[in-house]
C-alpha cells in the first residue's frame, strides 16, 4: 500500500470528523470512528472547543476549505495538510490532519489511527487532538 492509498481509503472518515467539529455535531463522530479507550465525545469536544475558546477562535473549518498556508522546507518538501504515515508492519496507517480556521492552520491536529481488520474493514480510532 502507498501513502496515496491509505490516503483514499482514510480521507472519506477524516473529512466527516473534521466537518462534525465544523458543524459543532461532535456526537456524530462516533458514526465515523472510535475514540480511543480513555477517551468520550463529551472530553472530545470540551477539549477542542476550549482550544478554540482560549485562543479566541470562532470555528473550525470544513474539511473543504482550502488551506492558504503553503511553505517550503530546506529539504525541498511542501508543507502538507494530511500526512500519512505507513506502518512497517502493514497492518494499518497512522494519519495526521492539521485544523484549520480561516483557512490557515490553527495548532490543533487531528490524529488518527487505521488498521486493516481480517474481515477487511478498516477500523478508524481517534488517538488525539494534540496542539503543536
Amino acid at each position: 500500500m502507498t501513502k496515496s492509498e491509505a490516503k483514499q481509503l482514510a480521507e472519506p472518515v477524516v473529512k466527516a470528523i473534521v466537518n462534525c467539529m465544523a458543524d459543532g455535531t461532535y456526537q456524530n463522530i462516533l458514526d465515523y470512528a472510535e475514540l480511543t479507550k480513555n477517551d468520550s465525545v463529551e472530553l472530545f469536544q470540551e477539549f477542542a472547543e476550549g482550544y478554540l475558546r482560549i485562543n479566541h477562535l470562532k470555528y473550525f473549518d470544513s474539511y473543504d476549505v482550502p488551506c492558504s498556508f503553503h511553505v517550503h522546507y530546506r529539504d525541498g518538501s511542501e508543507y502538507q495538510q494530511f500526512q500519512v504515515y505507513l506502518w512497517k508492519d502493514g497492518s494499518g496507517f497512522s494519519v495526521d490532519y492539521d485544523l484549520t480556521t480561516d483557512g490557515r492552520p490553527n495548532d490543533l491536529t487531528l490524529q488518527m489511527n487505521f488498521w486493516f481488520e481480517k474481515s477487511g474493514m478498516l477500523r478508524a480510532v481517534i488517538t488525539d487532538i494534540h496542539v503543536l
